[in-house]
């Protein structure tokens, strides 16, 4: 079994199915079809990368998987790979509320739209290149994360309730663009996954999921970090 360091859906789903750690894409090794790829490291914001370039990498990825394994068995991994996407968390939390630029040029609700926009242009991108299999990932009741409790000083560290409820806005969009492109894309399975409840319940009742015991080699202390 390989060791779970990510809670994210792809991290996640690795461990559940027993999958060799992702490879991030620039390490520029070729992965067999039981691997996965990774085109979207866990970077600072600074280093993100733009959906456009993940894009750009995915082709360069597409004609080294034909080089390596000739069409026919390339496009097989590529039909039968399951791709998992996930966007708006960072959109909303690093972006739209830190950044003055973009609360101030949209309303919540016509940031919602620009993102869920631009979730149908990446997976018709990845749709037109021949990805059959796609999930989209939701958002998690990201008042309650960790960083934006600890931060809510003034309300005693609880869950901020204006960013679970936006969270639960978009994720109504997210539902609403996967029925309609199932609809419009011939062969496309895409699935919603919606983590909000479930990690909601583990938020607000930990005690139902038994107890959780990190080993204290797994913990990382970063130098910068104070006590509160």
């Amino acid at each position: 079994m390989h060791c779970c360091y990510s809670v994210t859906c792809s991290g996640l789903v690795n461990c559940h199915y027993d999958i060799k750690p992702r490879i991030w894409y620039l390490s520029q090794y070729v992965v067999d079809e039981e691997e996965g790829l990774n085109f979207a490291p866990n970077m600072n914001l600074q280093s993100v990368l733009a959906l456009w370039k993940e894009v750009a990498y995915y082709r360069q990825y597409q004609q080294q998987l034909r080089d390596y394994f000739g069409n026919e068995k390339a496009n097989e991994v590529l039909e039968e790979a399951v791709y998992l996407i996930s966007i708006g968390t960072n959109d909303f939390l690093e972006n739209y509320y830190t950044r003055p630029g973009r609360s101030s040029q949209f309303s919540v609700e016509e940031y919602q739209n620009f993102l869920t926009q631009i979730a149908k242009d990446f997976v018709t991108n990845l749709y037109n290149l021949g990805a059959r299999k796609i999930s989209l990932g939701g958002l998690p009741p990201m008042g309650c994360l960790p960083l934006e409790r600890t931060t809510n000083i003034w309300l005693g560290r609880q869950c901020i309730e204006e960013y679970n409820q936006v969270a639960k806005q978009f994720n109504g969009k997210l539902t609403d663009l996967v029925g309609e492109l199932n609809g419009k894309l011939k062969g496309l399975q895409l699935v919603f996954s919606n983590p909000y409840e479930i990690l909601l319940e583990m938020i607000q009742k930990p005690s139902y999921f038994g107890k959780i015991s990190i080993p204290k080699s797994h913990v990382k202390y970063h130098e910068k970090c104070e006590p509160i």
